[in-house]
């Protein structure tokens, strides 16, 4: 089935899109300076979860980077 959607739509999805690609990058970079991130329980840190964060940041700039190169190949 295909439906119609307004073009002021899918310009709000986009801009999101590279706004959570930008905060993915932010989080990497402060990630590469030394900020660790830990999982934890009642305000106790359990284990260091920074590789975790690392690698979720990245897998988010990998979609954000391939659903955008979609968006410019319909719309070059």
């Amino acid at each position: 089935m295909k439906r119609q959607v307004p073009a002021e739509m899918v310009e709000q999805w986009m801009t999101h899109l590279r706004l959570q690609r930008t905060r993915a990058r932010d989080m990497i970079w402060l990630i590469e300076q030394g900020a660790t991130f830990h999982d934890g329980r009642e305000g106790e840190p359990t284990r260091d979860a920074t590789a975790r964060w690392l690698s979720e940041q990245q897998a988010v700039i990998a979609d954000v980077d391939r659903l955008v190169g979609l968006y410019d190949s319909i719309n070059g």
